[in-house]
This record gives structure tokens, C-alpha cells and sequence, in this order.
């Protein structure tokens, strides 16, 4: 369970990181940025959605690291 709570974090980090580097994007081509109620929403969906996928590939473990993802959301 371990590797998959260090997958779960590390792949948080990475949907954080894309998304700030999208937002600056933003500011950079002069867009208007998301609040940040919406792009927290929107990571969150996101990881979920890539933990539903790596479930419906067969992946064991993944229900598992759903419900920790859901305990560990603020």
C-alpha cells in the first residue's frame, strides 16, 4: 500500500505542477485566470479520474488508493 500512497502523492504533485505552469500560460498569452476554487476542483477530478482509469486497466489496488485520496483531501 505504500508505492501506491507514494503514487498518489507523487501524482498529485504532478497535476499541481501542470496546472500552475497552465495558469501561467495564461498570464502570459493575457487569458483570464480560473479562481482558485476551480482549479482546485479541477485537479482533484482529474487525479480521480486517473485512479478510475489505472482501476478499469485491472490495476489491483486502486480502490484502495481511491479511498485514501478521498481521506486525505482538504
Amino acid at each position: 500500500m505504500e508505492r501506491k500512497r507514494l503514487f498518489c502523492v507523487r501524482y498529485a504533485f504532478q497535476a499541481v505542477l501542470y496546472a500552475v505552469w497552465r495558469e501561467r500560460n495564461k498570464i502570459i498569452h493575457g487569458d483570464k485566470l480560473l479562481p482558485l476554487t476551480t482549479l482546485k476542483r479541477m485537479i482533484d477530478k482529474g487525479i480521480r479520474n486517473k485512479i478510475t482509469l489505472m482501476r478499469h486497466h485491472g490495476v489491483k489496488g486502486m480502490g484502495e488508493l481511491m479511498e485514501f485520496w478521498f481521506l486525505t483531501r482538504v
